[in-house]
């Protein structure tokens, strides 16, 4: 279940590692703003900027109720190789309704004893945030189909299958809403690094626990506002069903978290 390569680690080199310090500081764990599952125009222009966001979230692990803290938002672009908020990827092909590309998207499913409020979860091992790496594909005809599978690069060597289905409406010509609805599944590696209870961590009213796989579902609004040429305002609010390999840990007592994200960036 806690399981970490150096190997693995140095994949990412510099980008990476930088981006999860920023955020080891923090006593919460954070939630980006993510679009990767958003249809996005063709772009072969540079562009880049920097923001940040701020989020508040909920957390399925006993003894811990919301969590509030800040991200850094990267905004970069040069030919095929892009950063979007803290998304890495590398287009293969871009065409005005498909794209196919290499992805990297970080996950903070990590769990700390500190994050509870009472004790519930000492003597739990620390885990850390991730990053997943694997292949993206997207076509849009009236909606915007999604199919990423991701491996576990860094933490769990498991990965997650994701499906989405999602929307842009233009409000007007500076406001975009996007809803999107997706269902991902887990692997039991991925599932039981976080959430499995080993032999080592049981206590009283905590017995072993190993995970199984996990299919979740999840629903999504984001608020894409380009506030002048240079300002770009960003929010994001979700609701996610966990499925039963998560809810079954008895390091977990919600089925079900709800995040709120506001982000801003500044565009070169």
């Amino acid at each position: 279940m806690r399981i970490n390569s150096q190997f693995k680690f140095q994949l990412f080199h510099f980008p990476v590692i930088a981006i999860l310090l920023s955020v080891r500081i923090a006593s919460a764990a954070p939630v980006p703003i993510d679009t990767s599952t958003l249809s996005r125009p063709v772009a072969d222009e540079t562009k880049y900027g920097l923001g940040f966001s701020v989020s508040v979230a909920q957390r399925p692990f006993v003894g811990v109720d919301q969590q509030n803290t800040s991200l850094p938002y990267i905004k970069f672009s040069y030919k095929d190789f892009y950063v979007e908020g803290l998304n890495i990827g590398y287009k293969f092909l871009d065409l005005e309704k498909t794209r196919f590309e290499a992805l990297a998207t970080p996950r903070f499913y990590e769990v700390k004893p500190s994050f509870a409020e009472n004790g519930e979860l000492d003597g739990i091992d620390e885990t850390t945030p991730t990053y997943l790496a694997g292949l993206s594909l997207q076509h849009t005809e009236t909606f915007t189909f999604t199919t990423q599978l991701l491996y576990d690069v860094i933490e769990s060597d498991g990965y997650e299958f994701i499906l989405s289905v999602s929307n842009n409406y233009k409000i007007s010509k500076p406001l975009i809403l996007a809803p999107a609805i997706g269902i991902t599944y887990q692997d039991s590696k991925l599932v039981d690094h976080f959430y499995g209870v080993q032999a080592n961590e049981v206590a009283a009213g905590r017995p072993e626990y190993q995970a199984g796989s996990s299919i979740n579902t999840n629903v999504s609004l984001t608020v894409l506002w380009n506030a002048t040429r240079h300002v770009q305002l960003l929010g994001q609010v979700k609701y996610e069903k966990l499925g039963d390999g998560i809810t079954d840990s008895p390091i977990v007592d919600e089925d079900s978290i709800a995040t709120a994200v506001l982000g801003m960036v500044y565009i070169f």
